[in-house]
């Protein structure tokens, strides 16, 4: 089990069933609360957003977090979302199963989701944050 751990794919796919289990849990307990389904999704989709970026970081990649992680998965959660709809539409339109275009979806999303949160979330080399540090200093000596 310990290589299975190693492996990054293991790690976001844990890490993202931890936060599916827990936008469900949150969902229903912001819908009871309230009765509002709209309220419902977005306080629940809004912490497991940036709980989901945190995680990612930490656990699935192994980086350390800063903001822009934030705005970069959320970027690629939108385009997923839009390439689940256009894939959805397009099964929907072949007239394929409504569980089967959930589960191609879900591949979908799933699969684009760990590509490029992987990519974004790749630790810098250490040359090119020295780089980018000693350009900024000696551009402020000028």
């Amino acid at each position: 089990m310990n290589d299975a751990l190693e492996s990054s794919l293991v790690r976001f796919l844990l890490v993202g069933g931890f936060g599916e289990a827990l936008y469900l849990a949150l969902y229903g307990l912001v819908w009871r609360a309230s009765g509002r389904v709209t309220t419902a999704i977005a306080i629940a989709g809004g912490i497991c957003l940036v709980l989901n970026a945190v995680l990612h970081a930490r656990i699935s990649f192994r980086v350390r977090f800063h903001p822009a992680l934030l705005l970069r998965y959320t970027m690629i959660q939108l385009l997923c979302l839009l390439l689940s709809l256009l894939a959805g539409w397009g099964l929907e339109r072949f007239g394929t199963n409504a569980w089967a275009v959930a589960m191609l979806t879900l591949v979908i999303w799933s699969g684009t989701s760990f590509l490029l949160t992987r990519h974004s979330f790749r630790p810098q080399p250490p040359e090119a944050t020295a780089g980018l540090a000693s350009r900024h200093t000696s551009s402020s000596r000028r």
